[in-house]
């Protein structure tokens, strides 16, 4: 038998397999491709200074390289015989790449605060942010590019249809979503960041490795087809056949029809900017959120292109793109609608689906496919109609891709920076939606009523009264402020009760008027630990009260620095709690990162304090690693101490371990505070220094020689002698105790990242239920804050912590009871119990005065005997004994 008649017998057998190889090949690429996007954005979150940031930038980078790989190399893998050679030796250069920015990442800090001064303007940061991954993800990124034309150049003479590019493309994506939703959800969580890089290199090299397997054979070779295919031949084996004599010329002339193509990837890559910021109002923004949002995203391109396949059998070129254009539009102006009703939807879910953290996952998850999947279904179709065309014409699908690829380069620093705050999320929907029109074919009569058709739905969208601004108001309640800023949509709103507060992303609340005295006090708390603070640092401002606060102590000046432009512009709405800001020349605001404030060069600070940053929030998770504690410590003076401030009520025991034990690996002689004594809202400090300290028992009365800061301290009840060491929680042995072995928190691996959220989808206790739990795990010892010679007032301090403890004890169990029935029945004993246990406990003592007042209106004698057991209680004070006189006799 000869070659000849033997070639299509042998083609029969090899091309099913063959097909299959290179789509998991594609599948595999893609998987690990998304897995470094993922990485990626979390390692240069650490130096670009925030997540958003980072993702933009990397985001970014990722296309531009894209677009270099596949308009520097995609003609030449074109015309080469050998393509699956190529596409090898471009998975080996990802993966050793790869490897490679395992240690160069984390030095990009120090380069970042090289360049990028703390008070840098807005362009020079955003300029950074999107240059720096780009130069440093650019080899890894400009092989990337290059795989995708490799993939079809391998695939197209094995298929007997124009499917090449939607092929490889669904293939190529689907895989991208399995990496997602795994990166996020198994690999990192087990493995942290740089092991995560090394499995995805290690899928690199089995990409490579199975090409290079599959290369023996000469159909993955890309091999002529005329030399084993059947008589029919079908235009992309065509077009293959003759790919060597593509000129220059004809290179040139297909360029004028990838407009479109770059078109199409900007609005796209638009399109999933903006949704992804107007769903940050309503999700949790964990690390599982993002996830969930890009694999939708994904999920939806790649059913996309599969859809477009089938389509194209039945359909003309033109009309199918046409109808593609239109529909794409439509869908995006009807998801920009359903995001208006997003809130409303995402409450029906969760009320339908568990409560568990699986529940609200999935809960997101369904906002997600409401929002992407019509778009993205319609988007992966025309992507798939456009650049296959254009492969037809040009001889591979190099130049489509490239020119995809540079429009989704541009649409972060468009559509992120530039349009969402200058004319708002609807208006930029609107303007997507409509700029889809540029992607059709020609200006006949079908287009220019596709054209008419969608100019009237997104002058109807405009019109329409949608609100993308997702904001809760409470009842008899009212918004007084908002913006839309780059990191996120800041409100002001009032409540019935005339309360006013700060809201970030909608649900994120951020201090208000009814909150000042604790945020006040978390000033106050660490400043006066310290014997004579000169300087100060606040990382983190909320409504400013915390900073304002820290200009009642003379003689100290303070910087604080706040990420988002927007809280720093609504300062001036809550003057009442924040005078200081604005009007003290010692206090200086800062927009800058936490991260890259410390990191930065410059002097040092007697006392440095860091505000309640979420630890569900994706990017609040580095700012409790151990990497941050460090350069903290760094930038304190001699004697200088660092209070990181832990909110209770949103994260749970397990995440508090992981927290205290990395600070002590930073602090080892840590201690632990209470900000007030709330059950609802407990706040905790960590505070380190870099010695061990103790002081004297009238310490506040030696710390506290100003009059007005005298009297700011009364007013928020920190004016006796156990009100500032009777917050003491811990010392760093119960500390260690409580934590025990296990993780630290770094920024190779992100514990409470991954781990926090859980408090965040779904509860399993309360904030009480953990406070009391603390409590228990807790033993404080007075020797480790107080001087030896003060044995009475250790005595007197361990009474007060016991009556304290029971004191929160009581207001769990009343908490958790929705208030018993008989307020001063049930509470004022047990009160009067915590007297007697500690005279000193004014948190026990002033109730029951206030219980026997009121008792006084309706039963004098019930007060009289309730004033005897207080006086009983605590004969040293004479209030009990002074109301108990004025009572009529009886």
């Amino acid at each position: 038998m000869s070659d000849a008649s033997a070639a299509p017998a042998a083609t029969a057998r090899v091309r099913p397999r063959h097909i299959l190889a290179v789509t998991a090949i594609a599948a595999l690429s893609g998987f690990a491709g998304l897995g470094y996007e993922i990485v990626w954005a979390r390692m240069l979150a650490v130096a670009l200074g925030h997540e958003i940031v980072a993702v933009l930038g990397v985001v970014s980078a990722l296309f531009a390289g894209l677009a270099l790989g596949s308009l520097l190399l995609g003609r030449r893998i074109a015309r080469s015989p050998r393509p699956a050679a190529w596409y090898a030796g471009l998975e080996l250069a990802i993966g050793l790449w790869a490897l490679c920015l395992i240690p160069l990442a984390p030095r990009a800090g120090d380069l970042v605060a090289a360049l990028v001064p703390v008070d840098a303007d807005g362009l020079r940061q955003w300029s950074i942010a999107f240059a720096l991954p780009f130069v440093l993800l650019l080899p890894a990124t400009l092989a990337m590019g290059a795989t995708l034309p490799a993939l079809e150049a391998v695939l197209a003479p094995l298929l007997a249809a124009r499917a090449a590019v939607g092929r490889v493309y669904a293939a190529n994506t689907a895989g991208a979503v399995a990496g997602t939703l795994a990166t996020a959800f198994l690999i990192i969580p087990a493995l942290g960041l740089s092991a995560t890089l090394l499995v995805c290199a290690a899928l690199n090299f089995a990409c490579a490795a199975l090409m290079v397997a599959g290369a023996a054979t000469p159909l993955a070779d890309g091999a002529p087809p005329d030399r084993a295919g059947p008589p029919r031949v079908a235009p992309d084996v065509s077009r293959r056949a003759s790919r060597s004599a593509s000129s220059p010329a004809a290179w040139r002339a297909s360029w004028r029809g990838l407009a479109p193509l770059f078109v199409t990837g900007l609005l796209g890559i638009g399109y999933e900017v903006l949704t992804v910021r107007v769903l940050s109002q309503i999700l949790e923004n964990t690390i599982y959120t993002f996830a969930i949002l890009l694999s939708a995203y994904l999920a939806g391109t790649a059913l996309g292109a599969g859809v477009r396949n089938r389509m194209a059998r039945t359909s003309d070129t033109a009309a199918l793109t046409r109808t593609l254009v239109t529909a794409t539009g439509l869908a995006c102006l009807a998801g920009a609608a359903l995001l208006g009703v997003s809130d409303d939807a995402l409450a029906g879910l969760r009320a339908w689906l568990p409560a568990t953290m699986e529940g609200r996952l999935l809960a997101e998850l369904g906002i997600a496919a409401l929002a992407f999947l019509p778009p993205t279904v319609a988007m992966g179709a025309l992507f798939t109609q456009l650049a296959q065309d254009a492969s037809d014409r040009a001889g591979g699908v190099g130049p489509a891709l490239a020119a995809n690829t540079l429009g989704a380069a541009l649409a972060p620093i468009l559509f992120g920076p530039l349009l969402l705050p200058l004319i708002g999320a609807k208006l930029a929907f609107a303007l997507i939606a409509f700029a889809y029109l540029l992607a059709l074919p020609d200006l006949r009569r079908p287009s220019v009523s596709a054209a008419a058709l969608l100019g009237a739905a997104t002058l109807a969208l405009v019109l329409a009264p949608v609100s993308l601004r997702l904001v809760r108001i409470p009842p008899g309640g009212a918004l007084l402020w908002h913006r839309d800023g780059v990191m996120a949509a800041v409100s002001v709103v009032r409540n019935g009760a005339g309360d006013q507060y700060l809201q970030v992303n909608n649900h994120f609340r951020m201090g208000g008027s009814s909150s000042a005295r604790s945020d006040q006090r978390q000033a106050h708390i660490p400043l006066l630990l310290h014997p004579d603070p000169r300087r100060a640092l606040f990382l983190g401002l909320g409504t400013g009260a915390t900073l304002s606060a820290a200009g009642d102590h003379p003689g100290l000046v303070a910087d604080g620095v706040e990420l988002v432009p927007e809280v720093v512009e609504a300062f001036a709405l809550f003057d009442r709690s924040a005078p200081q800001i604005g009007r003290n020349g010692d206090i200086r605001t800062h927009v800058a990162d936490a991260r890259r404030f410390v990191r930065a060069p410059g002097e040092a600070y007697d006392v440095i304090v860091a505000d309640l940053y979420h630890p569900s929030v994706d990017g609040s998770g580095a700012l409790y690693a151990r990497e941050h504690f460090a350069a903290v410590r760094a930038r304190l003076a001699e004697g200088g101490l660092f209070c990181q401030w832990l909110p209770l009520h949103q994260l749970d025991l397990a995440t508090l371990r992981v927290i205290v034990r990395t600070f002590l690996d930073t602090f080892p002689d840590a201690s632990a505070y209470l900000a007030q004594f709330s059950v609802e809202t407990p706040l905790i400090a960590l505070v380190g220094r870099k010695a061990p300290t103790t002081y004297p028992a009238d310490w506040l009365a030696r710390r506290v020689a100003d009059r007005a800061l005298g009297a700011r301290l009364s007013a928020l009840d920190m004016d006796d002698r156990f009100s500032l060491f009777g917050l003491y929680l811990a010392g760093a042995d119960a500390l260690r105790a409580f934590a025990g072995p296990g993780r630290l928190n770094t920024d190779d691996r992100p514990v409470v990242t991954t781990q926090a959220p859980r408090v965040a989808y779904a509860e399993a206790d309360t904030p009480a239920d953990r406070l009391v739990a603390l409590l228990a795990a807790l033993k404080a010892d007075p020797a480790d804050l107080l001087q030896p010679a003060d044995a009475e007032a250790r005595r007197h301090l361990a009474a007060y912590w016991q009556a304290r403890d029971g004191y929160l004890r009581m207001g769990a169990r009343t908490l958790a009871a929705k208030g018993p029935r008989n307020l001063i029945g049930d509470i004022a004993p047990r009160l009067v119990e915590l007297v007697r246990m500690s005279p000193d406990f004014e948190a026990a003592y002033l109730p029951v005065l206030a219980m026997a007042r009121q008792l006084a209106i309706s039963d004098p004698a019930a007060a009289r005997r309730l004033l005897e057991a207080l006086d009983s209680a605590n004969p040293n004070r004479s209030e009990a004994r002074r109301l108990r006189a004025a009572l009529p006799p009886g």
